[in-house]
């Protein structure tokens, strides 16, 4: 039952991170840096770091 929660904790994150970054790459110009990057690449990695830890035999 933990194991169900974190991967779809995980997936809500990455969906997330998702979003922000498409968003971002549409709004901001050519050639300059996401004004959210930091946010995208730390929601991106909690997501990926949750859904490893599903797979883990404590959760199971």
């Amino acid at each position: 039952m933990m194991a169900l929660f974190l991967v779809v904790t995980a997936f809500a994150l990455l969906i997330a991170a998702l979003v922000l970054f498409l968003r971002g790459r549409r709004d901001a110009p050519q050639g300059t840096p996401l004004p959210n990057g930091r946010g995208i690449a730390l929601l991106t990695v909690v997501g990926l770091v949750l859904a490893l830890a599903s797979q883990l035999p404590v959760f199971r």
